[in-house]
């Protein structure tokens, strides 16, 4: 069976293709993948979609500033047109009500279940070594006199454990299934306390700062870090990996933020 990968080189991909070599795979990337064939295009091309001539895709592709609708919903039309069954990650903040990013999101999955069976993934914050959830939260904590906070709620999932359900949903697809599977970490935390236990594994003693979320809104729609506006508690099939035995055990993979 061939598989096709979209978003192979970003993070989430980096833990999904080791779990993927019992398929034929082509990945979908910009730049060269070892062990793997790839097809340079756009996937907002269908004319570059069927270069992959797969029976499965496996749907990674997202952005967090540029092009929202071109990524989470053109590409996704354009896959689906072409390849019948598709694994699709989308976010836990998927909503039709929300920013950009999360009505993209939203959009994305209406297009991923006209194919011929889907399973949609939606993950919530996911951590991992590369990640961009902790080193980015790294990276304010270290430039910053103070550590904002704002309120919200989270249960960051390890990426490692997204790739596998991402990988067990191939064989579903196959089979015909139409799902949508919510997952998310062991924990929840407000955004105080995971800010808190990240501040303690890495050391930092800074005085807390609440930020009021109509700042924060104001903060996202201006083009600022649209992840920060997306914390919300939404029910999800709990994995087992708990970030705060997760960092300890792999700090010295986080000593330099990821830009």
């Amino acid at each position: 069976m061939r598989v096709l990968v979209t978003g192979a080189t970003g993070f989430l991909g980096s833990y999904v293709l080791p779990l993927l070599k019992r398929y034929e795979v082509v990945v979908f990337a910009r730049r060269p993948v070892k062990t793997f064939d790839a097809i340079y295009g756009d996937l907002r091309s269908t004319k570059d979609v069927e270069k992959a001539n797969a029976d499965v895709v496996v749907n990674l592709a997202g952005v967090l500033k540029g092009d929202f609708k071109g990524v989470h919903v053109n590409a996704v039309k354009n896959l689906v047109s072409v390849i019948p069954r598709i694994v699709h990650v989308s976010a836990l903040w998927a909503s039709p009500d929300g920013n950009e990013y999360q009505r993209t999101k939203w959009m994305g999955e209406i297009e991923a279940m006209k194919a011929k069976s889907y399973l949609i993934v939606r993950p919530s914050a996911m951590f991992g070594v590369g990640d961009k959830f902790v080193n980015r939260i790294l990276g304010i904590m270290r430039k910053s006199p103070v550590i904002p906070y704002f309120h919200g709620s989270i249960s960051p999932v390890f990426a490692g454990d997204v790739a596998r359900i991402v990988c067990e949903s191939v064989e579903k697809v196959v089979d015909g299934a139409k799902a949508i599977t919510s997952v998310c970490g062991p924990r929840d935390f407000t955004i105080r306390e995971i800010f808190q236990l990240i501040a303690d594994v890495f050391g930092m003693k800074k005085p807390f700062v609440r930020v009021p979320h109509p700042v924060l809104n104001l903060y996202a729609k201006m083009g600022g870090n649209i992840f920060l506006s997306m914390f919300e508690e939404r029910a999800c099939k709990r994995l087992e990996t708990d970030i705060e035995d997760y960092l300890r055990r792999n700090i010295h993979e986080f000593k330099s933020p990821v830009s």
